[in-house]
């Protein structure tokens, strides 16, 4: 059976000495997620040290691949890749997301009162910031239906747009 990807880098960049006494850190329950941010991938942990009554924070970002994974901790140790405290939460972070902890689901965004401020009005930055399937029924339902602008001035367009039997306002507003 294969390491998880977590534990694999820990292996491949700890010292002997930084893994036994992350493990014993871990082991101990000294591990604590502060935060946890589905979105960008990021958590911080707080580690309490193994030799003193010293807490550390330990910014882990981007976990989801050993490529792009960044580690910080606030503990002086500059020895090797990763100290101590970087292992124990590594350990702690890997045997979360094996139990699910971290909340493993598929977000869904309701965009209906989404207000997005940009310099420009631009298709390609409209399609950005929206997901794929809304974009394309955004499309074929303005192929097949008007919109009925009720004002246009000062940079500034209101309109009215029926979608589905109900009718939605859109303001398009220069800033």
């Amino acid at each position: 059976m294969a390491l998880p990807h977590l534990v694999k880098y820990i292996y491949n960049n700890g010292t002997d000495e930084v893994i036994r006494r992350g493990k014993k850190i871990h082991a101990t329950g000294k591990v604590d997620l502060i935060e946890h941010d589905d979105l960008t991938s990021a958590v911080i942990f707080r580690v309490k040290d193994d030799t003193y009554s010293t807490y550390y924070k330990v910014y882990i970002s981007k976990f989801r691949d050993t490529e792009t994974l960044s580690l910080r901790c606030g503990c002086p140790y500059n020895l090797g890749e990763i100290c101590r405290h970087e292992a124990a939460a590594l350990f702690q972070l890997q045997e979360m997301l094996d139990k699910n902890l971290l909340g493993e689901k598929h977000l869904h965004y309701d965009q209906r009162h989404t207000v997005v401020k940009m310099k420009q009005l631009e298709l390609k930055l409209i399609r950005v910031l929206t997901e794929p399937q809304t974009y394309i029924e955004a499309e074929n339902s303005l192929r097949s239906n008007k919109a009925n602008i009720l004002e246009a001035k000062d940079e500034r367009v209101v309109a009215e747009l029926d979608y589905e039997g109900s009718i939605y306002r859109v303001v398009i507003q220069k800033k």
